[in-house]
């Protein structure tokens, strides 16, 4: 599981890649992965959707939350195996939200919680709109203007069916709009069903930090000075090399300073340099590197980038804590019938029945039919697999050659 929520983190969100994205007043950029732990988080490993309230919310549920839980191999009973097993169970649906119920919930699905999403708001608005403009003749032009707007709010909660407590809460919303212009009559309004999407879209990435890690990308800063070698240690960065990057830099400080070059390039050497450090994951050497530049006078942006890798350092810290702690759950135990007593002999005709609805229903729900154990993954497969992390900036040149050394003596 443990695994699989990293990748799940790695095809959740697009990390760009290493390279200059625009000028950052003058200067080339990168891109540095930051981890981002989630805001609550799971403690079990199933979850059950209850009965969506408000208009949109069983498409919200049904379109964009349920299948992104599923994607990150949470195993999911939905609302309508939920009401089925319920059923069986001679359970009054109507009140699973209370918390005494709750627990008595618990108790037929094991550990597990409750997912229920309400919506409040799910329209959209559309205005007629003009704006006057004289040119330089003092002429006035009318622009005409057609606006859409979506506005999408609600609420999630997700209850501990193990002690009937909310383990989270969150208010989402969002109102995306756009526009059509047109200067000699009222164009058509932008299409509804393009910023509904977009508004379940973002709702959809805001639950998604609620529970499971992800990746923030933020650019930076990099001086590219022509004194000391910056430059060309950025062509050799930007082509993905950190490693040799780093060498390139650490040997460009030893010049800018044996030169007597004037301090600012010197600074400048000391904060791409940290930077460097802080791709590679060394923070403690990116930290010394930054705070000698902060000294030295010349980088502005050493305070504000430091900053950022000391935000990718504790978010790495806490993603790993998170997922370690949900390795240590159990894997969730198939869902017992109210009528399933011990399982009848062979040859029997209660043998020959097709098994418990209740039964059936949490096989489905993993979407997963127990066939044995999963085939180990080829060398080839775990090397791809390899290069994908570190292209991501996710392990450091260092723990790719190790890994890599390590899957090679399998062959």
């Amino acid at each position: 599981m443990k695994h699989n929520l990293l990748a799940a983190v790695l095809l959740g969100f697009s990390v760009l890649p290493l390279q200059a994205q625009f000028k950052w007043g003058g200067w080339k950029t990168v891109n540095l992965s930051v981890p981002r732990p989630p805001d609550v988080g799971l403690t079990v490993k199933r979850v059950a959707f209850g009965q969506p309230s408000g208009e949109c919310a069983a498409e919200l549920v049904d379109r964009m939350i349920m299948p992104d839980f599923q994607a990150n191999r949470v195993d999911v009973i939905e609302r309508q195996h939920l009401d089925q097993i319920l059923a069986e169970h001679n359970f009054n649906k109507t009140a699973y939200a209370d918390a005494d119920s709750a627990v008595k919930l618990g108790k037929i699905l094991g550990p597990s919680a409750l997912v229920l999403v309400s919506v409040y708001s799910c329209r959209p608005e559309q205005q007629n709109l003009f704006q006057d403009q004289k040119d330089y003749n003092e002429i006035v032009h009318r622009l005409y203007i057609s606006r859409t707007r979506f506005s999408l709010e609600g609420s999630i909660r997700i209850v501990d069916l193990k002690t009937g407590k909310v383990l989270g809460s969150h208010n989402f919303q969002d109102k995306p709009e756009k526009q059509n212009t047109a200067e000699n009559a009222q164009p058509e309004f932008p299409h509804v069903d393009e910023l509904k999407d977009q508004a379940m879209d973002d709702v959809k990435r805001q639950i998604h930090q609620m529970f499971f890690p992800g990746v923030d990308v933020v650019t930076l800063p990099y001086y590219d000075e022509k004194d000391c070698g910056l430059k060309q240690a950025y062509e050799v960065l930007r082509g993905g090399d950190t490693g040799s990057a780093l060498k390139l830099l650490l040997t460009d400080v030893d010049q800018c300073g044996s030169n007597k070059k004037k301090e600012k390039v010197l600074a400048r050497a000391y904060y791409d340099a940290g930077l460097a450090y802080c791709l590679q994951k060394e923070y403690d050497r990116a930290k010394e590197f930054f705070d000698r530049a902060t000294q030295t006078k010349g980088a502005d942006a050493a305070p504000t980038t430091s900053a950022t890798c000391n935000r990718a350092q504790e978010g790495g810290a806490r993603v790993k804590s998170y997922l370690d702690r949900l390795a240590l759950i159990p894997e969730p135990s198939p869902i017992v019938a109210a009528n399933e007593s011990a399982p009848p002999t062979a040859g029997t005709p209660s043998a020959q029945q097709s098994p418990p609805a209740a039964t059936r229903l949490s096989a489905d729900a993993t979407n997963a039919p127990s066939t044995g154990p999963p085939s180990k993954p080829t060398v080839e497969e775990r090397l791809k697999k390899l290069d994908a992390l570190f292209k991501k900036g996710l392990i450091t040149q260092k723990e790719y050659d190790q890994k890599k050394a390590e899957i090679l003596r399998d062959l």
